[in-house]
């Protein structure tokens, strides 16, 4: 069973935004100062540690400095929303490192996608929080006005619940459902299974996108979520972005691959919903209920991401 679902509070211009780096960190400064100025022309303070650009191989400095930087961000009361650097790999190494107990009372909007995906888990998981899937420090600053201003409202409007619909969406498997989004990249997702923060999908929208996996992969980790129980009481699925996944040789895609395993589900199945890796990357709040309608290519938002 669930537990509670708390959303974080909402924010207001003039209000700090921590980033942090929780994985890997970034070659170049220009992407981040260009996340910063989006930030600031949506009215906020953007705060951050050069500790951020640590590099240790492919990580952001040592385990303990990440763990530490997470939680000091979310104790910190002058700060009001943390917000990733970058994905890349290293959330799973913090999860021990985490501490419950400087963590489960401080509820604050949290956003990023790819590799924090496993933090978005764990804090479902372990807290009931409603995180933010959506861009992060690094490539914030190159989405659409658009885009910025879906966001904006995602953090400051407790009223704001958006029907969402892109010329783009594909219906694979028509009806409509409801129930709590979640997921996020599935390459993460599906390394949830078997740890303490293993995503709980029966009765869910899944939401699921990935990059560079070829579509042997894609089979690969659905096969594995279906072997695992994960696939056959879910809601509905709702797909994003699959960039840089089609195979190098032969004639298919990797939507058939996606198709072929998801549409023997019965359930509605939308795809193309633009979220991700791609070129946009719609910001949506995991943990919130939402209704999928596969018939009229829509998806809409029961739950605020903030109250």
């Amino acid at each position: 069973m669930d537990i509670p679902t708390i959303q974080p509070p909402k924010l207001q211009p003039g209000d700090t935004i921590a980033i942090v780096a929780p994985a890997s960190t970034v070659e170049h400064r220009q992407g981040l100062d260009r996340g910063i100025a989006a930030l600031e022309r949506m009215g906020f303070h953007a705060r951050f540690e050069e500790r951020i650009f640590d590099s240790s191989r492919y990580l952001a400095g040592n385990d303990e400095a990440r763990a530490e930087e997470l939680m000091c961000a979310f104790e910190d009361s002058s700060v009001q929303a943390v917000l990733a650097l970058r994905g890349g790999y290293g959330c799973s190494r913090l999860i021990p490192r985490l501490l419950e107990r400087r963590l489960r009372l401080r509820p604050k909007v949290f956003m990023g996608f790819s590799d924090i995906t496993t933090l978005h888990i764990f804090f479902r998981r372990r807290f009931g929080w409603i995180t933010i899937h959506g861009p992060m420090a690094a490539s914030l600053g190159s989405i659409s006005a658009d885009q910025e201003r879906h966001l904006f409202s995602l953090w400051t409007d407790p009223g704001y619940r958006p029907v969402l619909q892109f010329d783009q969406l594909e219906t694979w498997v028509p009806g409509s459902a409801e129930g709590i989004i979640a997921g996020g990249c599935l390459s993460i997702v599906a390394a949830s299974i078997g740890t303490p923060y293993e995503i709980k999908t029966e009765g869910k929208i899944l939401f699921i996108e990935d990059q560079g996996e070829p579509p042997y992969r894609l089979d690969r980790m659905l096969t594995h979520l279906q072997l695992a129980g994960k696939l056959q009481n879910v809601a509905g699925v709702l797909l994003g972005s699959f960039l840089d996944c089609e195979p190098t040789q032969g004639n298919y895609a990797a939507a058939d691959t996606l198709r072929d395993i998801l549409a023997s589900l019965n359930v509605p199945v939308i795809a193309g919903f633009p979220a991700g890796h791609g070129s946009e990357n719609w910001a949506f709040p995991l943990g919130a209920k939402v209704r999928i309608n596969a018939d009229a290519r829509s998806i809409e938002f029961l739950d605020s991401a903030v109250k």
